[in-house]
């Protein structure tokens, strides 16, 4: 069930950088909106990788009761793991301003994707209980334990974000993206994974796996039509071997949830995920890597109070 609420004094944290820095160039329009409402309102703009994470956590030690991210699903990523960082037991409602390249956790919210349309919504107080992910891998060879509230990935789509993620800033988003990925497509190799959901096991090679709570990632590929995000469950993709140019041929039905439909697509629910392989498998959540298999992945059902 939704609730609706009066807005208290809210914290909005900016990632200025995203999407090439048009939400730093959007950002006075959003403000100057707000105030015009007269919203009770502070405002963070991270100045680093990954500082909306410490910026959350301030804020909830500062008593911050709502807690909006403007930026992409990275930065939602971050404040999400900011909120959650100190436990799960944390009375904070979270919002998502569309901004990012991606965005698409706000898709399987419907929000507008005009930041000021969307704040409008928010503003309206509606909230609803969604799922959080927790992922248990190994980062630099040490335990490493992350939240995520949209999808996360292991195999080709990790890949493709790692060589992303290392390609100077100053080229923007899509270029990088745009080589990485026909880079990934002609080096990339399946792996051999074992997997164990909810106890049952299986063993195959695949391109990669999705584990997702929202419908939507990589900028808007329909990757999982039938996940929700309140079941309490993930939707699991496994993205079979097959030859190459058959994968590239089939990428076009992502973006419209027909994948499901071909033979080398299998499709689970689970709430308990185990994940291991003999190579370096990279995993990404929101498009930002946070480690590497083995890894396992636990759904806190109708956890994170959030606007829409």
């Amino acid at each position: 069930m939704g609730g609706r609420e009066e807005m208290q004094e809210m914290m909005v944290i900016v990632n200025p950088v995203a999407a090439n820095g048009k939400v730093g160039k959007k950002w006075p329009q959003v403000r100057e909106f707000l105030e015009s409402r007269g919203v009770p309102f502070s405002s963070s703009l991270t100045q680093y990788h990954q500082h909306a994470i410490h910026l959350a956590r301030e804020a909830v030690q500062k008593g911050f009761q709502t807690i909006v991210a403007f930026g992409g699903d990275g930065t939602l990523n971050e404040v999400v793991n900011g909120v959650f960082q100190e436990g799960l037991d944390v009375d904070v409602t979270i919002g998502a301003i569309p901004g990012g390249t991606g965005s698409d956790f706000t898709r399987s919210l419907n929000l507008p994707r005009d930041p000021v349309e969307a704040f409008k919504r928010l503003l309206e107080g509606r909230t609803r209980l969604v799922d959080l992910g927790e992922i248990e891998c190994l980062k630099e060879g040490k335990p490493e334990r992350r939240y995520f509230i949209n999808i996360a990935g292991m195999g080709f789509d990790a890949e493709v974000a790692e060589r992303t993620n290392r390609a100077p800033k100053f080229l923007g988003g899509t270029i990088p993206y745009l080589f990485n990925l026909f880079i990934s497509l002609v080096t990339y190799r399946s792996k051999h994974y074992r997997i164990e959901m909810d106890g049952k096991a299986l063993e195959q090679k695949a391109y990669f796996l999705v584990i997702a709570i929202g419908k939507y990632f990589a900028g808007g590929m329909f990757v999982a039509p039938e996940a929700e995000l309140d079941d309490g469950l993930f939707d699991v993709l496994i993205i079979g071997d097959m030859p190459k140019l058959e994968f590239v041929a089939n990428v076009a039905r992502v973006y419209k949830g027909t994948h499901l439909e071909h033979p080398k697509v299998d499709a689970y629910k689970a709430r308990h995920i185990k994940v291991h392989s003999e190579s370096e498998v990279f995993i990404q959540a929101e498009g930002e890597i946070v480690g590497t298999a083995p890894a396992t992945f636990k759904i806190h059902p109708k956890t994170v109070k959030f606007l829409y």
